[in-house]
């Protein structure tokens, strides 16, 4: 028997902003508001390498 696919029910948009910023080490979290409501999260995540620890050869 072939199982339905179950629907995504995705978090309030609040709790979605607050869901990336938790999950952003370093980096930003931008959100597009329309007409007072959130309508976008994008979320951009930085990486940074410590020099201290890296060889000069």
């Amino acid at each position: 028997m072939k199982q339905q696919p179950t629907e995504f029910t995705p978090a309030s948009p609040e709790a979605e902003v607050l869901r990336a910023i938790r999950d952003t080490a370093y980096g930003t979290v931008e959100i597009v508001v329309h007409q007072s409501r959130i309508v976008q999260i994008t979320r951009s995540e930085k990486v940074r390498f410590d020099q201290t620890h890296h060889d000069a050869r």
